[in-house]
């Protein structure tokens, strides 16, 4: 078979001719190069799904074109937003993991997503795969590393199918820190995902643990500046060889449990000096940093010779997204040390946080009265634009 590349592949979905033989070329291109990293794709329970769902994004690509240009009226002022938090969920990654955080994983679609977009004013999206990422399966290195390499090739899929309207974050396999740095090179470098995501804790371990150095410490060595996109997961413990879901309320995980979650792994990367060590490395932060804000004093005042230099972190190196109700009152919390509102960019978590709950969210942003015009513009533009630094392209 003749060798076939993502170049001439996208090539041909621009044209508007994919043929067969194009689409199982695209399974042969995965394969080969997952065995060139020593992944195994075929352990997977969800490989043959999978693999139909990435040959059927490129082969409905010309079909599926989309008019962005035109805006609801109520979102005059915020026109061409970039979202930030947006997440994919197909079928197969839904089966695998049906519930996260007490609650039911969301049914999903990509024309879901165009459709949302369209209604928000909303011209480009980060995407990522959600919680719990490629660790479904805790202890077991090779389905964790070949799914999350699975779940690469189909969010880059999307980038290269519509680069104009999406980009993507790179999922790795923590806790097996090599093969991390292995699946992270090929996820920014030769997938072109603008960012890499990484949960709260992997297996209970949060992101400041030893074992992660060597991670840190490659992607800090990277040209360029390096984004690590940190999203809350499920608090977990390791009992008797057992992990369990440490939540100790009857409350739904993902509406609490979370915004904990984000401030105890940014504690240890802060405490860790994680966060000062590895000085190439950027962070953005959902929800405006979740828990964390009420929790920075308390935590940094018992560190003195770091509590500077941490606060000065925050406010150039961070990066904070409104996914949530978080600009009713929240964000005060986050500007009460001085984080510029440059540091501030705009998310949806669609599908997670449905579309019900979005126009609160947008208004609250809009209407907030200590923003100016031109910095609520910035949160829904151009600090993403700043910080992404060319990697966005638009249509």
């Amino acid at each position: 078979m003749k060798a076939f590349t993502f170049f001439s592949l996208v090539l041909s979905v621009a044209t508007g001719i994919v043929s067969a033989q194009s689409l199982q070329s695209v399974k042969d291109m995965i394969i080969a190069n997952a065995k060139a990293d020593n992944i195994d794709l075929t352990v997977l329970p969800c490989f043959d799904q999978a693999i139909a769902d990435i040959q059927q994004i490129y082969a409905n690509a010309p079909g599926q074109k989309r008019d962005f240009s035109r805006r609801q009226a109520t979102t005059a002022t915020a026109a061409n937003i970039v979202d930030v938090h947006a997440h994919v969920g197909p079928a197969w990654y839904k089966a695998l993991f049906p519930t996260i955080g007490g609650q039911a994983v969301p049914d999903w679609k990509l024309n879901d997503t165009f459709n949302f977009m369209a209604t928000q004013g909303i011209q480009h999206s980060v995407l990522a795969f959600s919680v719990p990422g490629p660790n479904v399966w805790p202890g077991d290195q090779k389905k964790t590393i070949a799914l999350a390499r699975l779940m690469n090739e189909q969010a880059a899929a999307y980038g290269k199918v519509y680069p104009g309207v999406f980009n993507f974050y790179g999922q790795v396999p923590l806790p097996y820190t090599q093969d991390a740095i292995t699946e992270a090179k090929y996820a920014t470098q030769k997938l072109g995902a603008v960012g890499i995501w990484l949960q709260s804790n992997t297996e209970g371990k949060y992101l400041g643990d030893l074992t992660f150095k060597p991670f840190f410490q490659a992607v800090n060595s990277w040209s360029g500046r390096q984004l690590l996109y940190i999203h809350p997961s499920i608090p977990l413990l390791r009992v008797n060889g057992q992990l369990i879901d440490s939540n100790p309320t009857p409350y739904v995980t993902g509406k609490i449990e979370f915004y904990f979650e984000t401030a105890r792994t940014v504690m240890d990367l802060t405490l860790t000096q994680t966060i000062h060590n590895f000085t190439n490395i950027n962070y953005l932060i959902p929800h405006v940093g979740g828990g964390f804000p009420a929790a920075i004093d308390r935590i940094l005042k018992s560190y003195p010779t770091i509590y500077d230099s941490s606060l000065q972190i925050y406010c150039t190196r961070f990066w904070w997204d409104s996914a949530g109700p978080t600009y009713f009152h929240q964000v005060a919390g986050l500007l009460g040390y001085g984080i510029p509102k440059s540091q501030l960019l705009y998310g949806t978590d669609y599908p997670y946080a449905p579309l019900a709950v979005q126009p609160a969210s947008f208004t609250a942003v809009k209407n907030r009265p200590d923003f100016t015009a031109d910095e609520k513009t910035a949160i829904f533009r151009g600090n993403a634009v700043k910080l992404f630094d060319g990697k966005i392209k638009f249509n």
